[in-house]
């Protein structure tokens, strides 16, 4: 869920011709009507969650049966929270409008029943993650991070600001800076930085753009946009290369390129794009080990499968416009959360 704003795309030559394409059954579980009033999707597990920023800016979640999706019941401080997080059995939200002084409920959901174990003076909820053992990771604004033990809150702050976490394991954290560049890993004791590959990067684009944002382009450097874990900690992400202008570093880019990377357990490891001019976004791992990403860069979307190593293509489902989310369901398969043409919103479950 981050922001995207680039103002000018520069196409990868020289890439593979797209894949062969992959079968791919995908199981409508919900259909929905709010495709022009909802964004900050998110979905995993057994809830789903969106902002409705239309008439009342309040959250709304969905809640997963067995069988269907239901409109679930939340509690006041979630449906007016500035914003707000999902995980395994936590459900996160902030004050709206928090500042360093806010505070950040967790709650604890089993069945209806919410319990809150709130980080008061935590500020503006950055991300949030709960791990199979029962233990759950706040970052906030300015590299502050809370651990779970079961019982309490303890600090585990990071050395930088951070923007996204990530649980591939019981004490197996990522997290990571907020402008993309780093991720950071939890070793038990301390966060260590990892870096990037920024070996074979373009050139800086010429020129520039004028107005409020200036018209001097930064150094072109690789950024995270999206990332997940699979089986025995294994870390795939999406991810661009970006020339930012410098009044408004974050928010308006050229984007100059877009690959996959992989954590083998020492580095990040570079994977070539299945496609020319991919513009990837969205990636979720399967209990199988499949990694499916999401591809925005056309007219209507694309969806890249990577198994064993070989990228495949997989048929999108029916009059999908957008994909807006992918997350894991509770059997380990996969979720994808759908905008269509009918400007009604659609999840599938891809069996």
């Amino acid at each position: 869920m981050m922001l995207r704003s680039a103002v000018v795309a520069l196409l990868i030559t020289g890439l593979p011709a797209a894949p062969a394409e992959a079968s791919a059954s995908w199981r409508p579980t919900w259909t929905g009507s709010l495709a022009f009033h909802e964004r900050d999707h998110e979905i995993d597990g057994e809830r789903a969650i969106a902002f409705d920023w239309a008439d009342r800016e309040t959250w709304h979640m969905l809640r997963w049966d067995g069988r269907r999706w239901k409109r679930a019941a939340t509690p006041a401080a979630f449906r007016k929270a500035a914003h707000a997080r999902i995980s395994g059995p936590w459900v996160f939200g902030d004050v709206r409008g928090g500042t360093r002084g806010g505070t950040i409920h967790t709650w604890r959901v089993s069945g209806n029943r919410w319990s809150d174990h709130p980080i008061p003076g935590a500020g503006r909820l950055a991300d949030a993650v709960a791990t199979a053992d029962g233990q759950a990771w706040v970052a906030s604004s300015g590299g502050r991070i809370w651990r779970w033990d079961g019982a309490s809150w303890a600090r585990q702050d990071a050395p930088r600001a951070v923007s996204r976490l990530l649980a591939a394991g019981p004490g197996d954290i990522w997290a990571l800076s907020a402008d993309g560049k780093t991720p950071l890993h939890w070793d038990g004791g301390q966060w260590i930085e990892t870096s990037l590959p920024g070996d074979s990067l373009p050139p800086k684009p010429k020129g520039g753009f004028s107005g409020a944002c200036g018209s001097t382009l930064t150094e072109p450097a690789v950024e995270i946009t999206d990332w997940a874990t699979g089986a025995g900690g294994e870390v795939w992400a999406s991810a661009e290369i970006r020339s930012h202008l410098t009044k408004c570093v974050g928010h308006v880019y050229t984007r100059l390129g877009d690959f996959a990377l992989h954590w083998d357990g020492r580095q990040w490891r570079r994977v070539t794009p299945p496609a020319k001019d991919v513009d990837l976004q969205h990636v979720a791992i399967a209990a199988s080990g499949d990694v499916v990403f999401t591809d925005d860069a056309l007219t209507l979307p694309r969806l890249f499968l990577l198994r064993e190593g070989r990228w495949r293509t997989l048929k999108p489902p029916r009059h999908l416009t957008e994909a807006l989310a992918l997350g894991r369901t509770p059997a380990g398969r996969l979720w994808l959360w759908g905008d269509l043409s009918d400007a009604r919103e659609r999840i599938y479950e891809l069996s």
